[in-house]
């Protein structure tokens, strides 16, 4: 178990692992011995969004792995409106859906609509973002997500070389996800976990002084929606009014690849003859291609192919009537969520070829090599 889930309690009850009857009596792809079929079984998948690469790949993937087991599959995206995201969940429930995936573009509004599909016999699974307040969420399949932040952070340690001892001052600018994704909070809790103590000492500092005062009030320097143009304007209004005297930016915390373009398309328009260290997650294909051309440092892969798969064993294994793995737990307000965290990597220009292109998730074409 990570070590920052140990302290989030138990196991949810046992209970929690069978199956529940549909209404109207019976089961839902299951017969009363605990044997199954993949006949009438029904998987509802509702995403985010398709403007972000990664959101695409992922309901793509997760969709074929589903069908791999012959249950019928229906795929929704929300187009980043949560209004739209609970309609669709809500359909998904009357439709009679038995399994019903959840990548939530707000974990906290996003309840009420799971707990519409317990109420009619379905079970809940959060994909990559917990399900917060409510006791509908049955389990989470998710990376190890302060371990995001922390290579992040170490990444920007590593290179500004503060472990061997350089004093700087180093101007770091820092910024954190969406204030309505849970996961936002463990991300920079992960990286100040590092870059804290150094900014605590004055090696690094920040010209803009947006820098929280604690890891938990990581929502004042957060990106509404991850999203891209907002984090520009941000790094535009920060480099605008700090840094076009000529004043080094020596390095960039983006927590995600939507906010690291923000912030090289602002190096860039700045007409700098230079990028700082800028960090990312997700590798977005066109943002290894930013690796590729040095206008970023690094990206976080998290393969969703395989997360995809965990999250189709998950409910093949609710299917066929046993208990799926789910060795760790998060907390979401009301219950302790059994969860399944898979294990993040850090890409650079130096390891991008090695992890992404060999082992088969993007081509050397679509990485511009």
């Amino acid at each position: 178990m990570n070590k920052w889930t140990k302290a989030l309690g138990v196991l949810a009850a046992t209970a929690m692992l069978v199956p529940l009857a549909a209404c109207g009596g019976g089961t839902r792809g299951t017969t009363a011995g605990g044997g199954s079929g993949s006949d009438g079984v029904k998987v509802g998948i509702s995403m985010p969004e398709q403007m972000l690469e990664r959101w695409k790949i992922d309901g793509e993937n997760l969709k074929k792995q589903l069908e791999g087991y012959g249950y019928d599959v229906t795929l929704q995206y929300a187009d980043g409106k949560t209004d739209l995201q609970t309609s669709q969940i809500q359909n998904m429930a009357n439709n009679g859906m038995n399994y019903v995936v959840i990548a939530s573009i707000d974990g906290t509004a996003t309840g009420a609509a799971a707990e519409q599909v317990a109420a009619n016999g379905g079970k809940v699974i959060a994909y990559d973002r917990l399900i917060m307040n409510t006791d509908a969420v049955d389990y989470y399949a998710t990376f190890s997500l302060e371990d995001v932040g922390r290579m992040q952070g170490e990444y920007i340690e590593q290179k500004l070389g503060l472990k061997d001892g350089q004093k700087g001052p180093f101007n770091v600018e820092l910024m954190a996800g969406s204030p309505t994704d849970n996961n936002a909070g463990y991300y920079f809790k992960g990286a100040w976990d590092v870059l804290g103590p150094y900014f605590k000492s004055g090696v690094l500092q920040s010209k803009s002084g947006k820098v929280p005062s604690s890891a938990d009030d990581w929502q004042s320097i957060g990106i509404d929606n991850w999203d891209r143009q907002k984090a520009q304007n941000e790094m535009e209004n920060r480099i605008n009014s700090f840094y076009n005297d000529g004043t080094k930016l020596d390095a960039v915390l983006a927590q995600n690849d939507a906010e690291a373009t923000g912030t090289y398309n602002t190096v860039e328009a700045a007409g700098w003859d230079y990028y700082p260290i800028i960090t990312g997650q997700d590798a977005e294909k066109a943002n290894v291609q930013a690796i590729v051309q040095g206008k970023q440092s690094m990206t976080v892969y998290k393969d969703t192919r395989e997360l995809a798969k965990a999250t189709a064993e998950m409910i093949k294994a609710l299917v066929d009537g046993k208990e799926p793995s789910a060795p760790d737990t998060f907390n979401n307000g009301t219950k302790d969520v059994p969860s399944q965290l898979l294990t993040p990597v850090t890409v650079d220009k130096d390891n991008l070829k090695e992890v992404l292109v060999d082992g088969g998730y993007i081509s050397a074409a679509d990485a511009g090599l």
